[in-house]
C-alpha cells in the first residue's frame, strides 16, 4: 500500500460495501511556521514498488553525490547554481531517499565545499585538490566565477536553502552541521541584503527551533531579530 495515501484519503473503497480503514488525515504543517521542518514527501506513486523501481544504494548515492561535487561544481561548462540546485533536489526527494542522499553528501565532504562557496563564492573550485574543500581560496584565474553569466536563485541562496533543509529533515545532519558552524552561517545569512538569500535563513531557522537541539542553538529573541531584519 502507497503510503501516500494517508495524506489524501481516510477510507480507500475494495468493493462492494468494503473499504480500508486508513484513520484520521494528518494535519499538514504550516510552512510559514515550520519553515524547512516540513515534512519530506512520501515515494512517487509512479516508483512505489521497490521491487520494479529499486532504491539507489549507498554506493550508487555516494557515486553520484561525489561527481555532482568533485566534478559538477568544478567544471567551467556547468552552471554552479545549477548543481547545487541539482544537490538540492536530491537532499529534498522523499523520505525514504533524502536521509541516503544526505549522508552521502557528508561522506563526501560536501558540507566543507559548500561552506567555502558561502565565504567566497567566486573561488575558483577548478583548481581545487579532490577531496580538499576550501584549498583553492585566493587563487586567480580559470573556472567560472559563482554568479557570472547564470540566471536564477544566487549560489548563496542554494548553500542556505541545502542547510537549512538538511537542518529541518534529518537529525544526524542536524548535529552534524551544528557541530560543524552551518547555523552561524545561517544566521549570517539572515542578516543578507539580498531578500531571497535573508527568507531562505529565516525559513532555515524556522526549521531549526523546532528541535531541542535547535532552540539550545538558536533562541527565540535570535530568531525575532532575524525576522524583524531588513536588508540594506
Amino acid at each position: 500500500l502507497w503510503e501516500g495515501w494517508g495524506s489524501f484519503y481516510e477510507t480507500i473503497p475494495l468493493g462492494p460495501g468494503k473499504t480500508l480503514q486508513l484513520g484520521p488525515r494528518p494535519e499538514a504543517p504550516d510552512p510559514e511556521v515550520v519553515g524547512f521542518a516540513c515534512p519530506l514527501p512520501p515515494v512517487d506513486f509512479a516508483i512505489r514498488n521497490e521491487r520494479k523501481f529499486p532504491p539507489p544504494s549507498d554506493s550508487e548515492m555516494f557515486t553520484e553525490m561525489y561527481a555532482l561535487l568533485h566534478c559538477g561544481l568544478r567544471d567551467p561548462n556547468y552552471s554552479r547554481s545549477s548543481v547545487l540546485a541539482s544537490i538540492y533536489d536530491r537532499v529534498n526527494c522523499n523520505r525514504r531517499d533524502s536521509p541516503g542522499w544526505q549522508r552521502a553528501f557528508l561522506q563526501a565532504e560536501g558540507l566543507g565545499l559548500i561552506l567555502e562557496l558561502w565565504r567566497s563564492p567566486d573561488v575558483d573550485v577548478a583548481r581545487w585538490p579532490p577531496g580538499e574543500a576550501g584549498a583553492g581560496a585566493g587563487l586567480e584565474g580559470g573556472g567560472a566565477t559563482a554568479e557570472e553569466g547564470e540566471e536564477g536563485p544566487s549560489v548563496h541562496y542554494w548553500v542556505v536553502a541545502l542547510l537549512g533543509r538538511m537542518l529541518g529533515t534529518c537529525e544526524v545532519s542536524r548535529r552534524r552541521l551544528i557541530e560543524e558552524g552551518a547555523v552561524e552561517v545561517v544566521l549570517e545569512a539572515a542578516r543578507s541584503p539580498k531578500d531571497e538569500v535573508r527568507e531562505c535563513a529565516v525559513c532555515s531557522l524556522k526549521g531549526l527551533i523546532q528541535y531541542e537541539e535547535g532552540r539550545a542553538k538558536v533562541t527565540y529573541n535570535t530568531l525575532i531579530e532575524c525576522l524583524g531584519y531588513k536588508g540594506r
